[in-house]
């Protein structure tokens, strides 16, 4: 089982053009890019868009139990409220986000299930 409590007291420096951003790790829900662009999802329903390539964001994040999902997304599973199953493909719902596992990304799923 993963301990998110790791998670707890963590920050995420995020660097925006003046300034640089501490994001509680806890916080982040999931992160998706589109290119060189990272957008970060949070709990509160705010995204914050940076230039940093996904796959360092999952390198830095891995530690704290996040998990690709797909291609594009890594996901915060302790933020997954509900598993579905439609038509072949398994998603997960994460605030009001619906994220479509990629076949990797179903070890997502397994790792999610087995915290009951």
């Amino acid at each position: 089982n993963l301990d998110y409590s790791i998670q707890k007291g963590k920050k995420l420096p995020i660097i925006e053009k003046s300034r640089t951003r501490l994001i509680d790790i806890e916080a982040i829900t999931h992160l998706q890019c589109d290119g060189y662009v990272t957008t970060i999802h949070l709990i509160d329903n705010e995204s914050i868009s940076v230039s940093k390539l996904l796959k360092l964001f999952e390198i830095g994040l891995a530690e704290f139990g996040f998990l690709r999902a797909n291609h594009n997304t890594i996901v915060n599973p302790f933020h997954i409220r509900e598993i579905l199953s439609s038509f072949g493909k398994k998603m997960v719902r994460i605030n009001n986000s619906l994220i479509i596992l990629a076949e990797e990304g179903h070890i997502c799923l397994n790792v999610h299930e087995n915290l009951y």
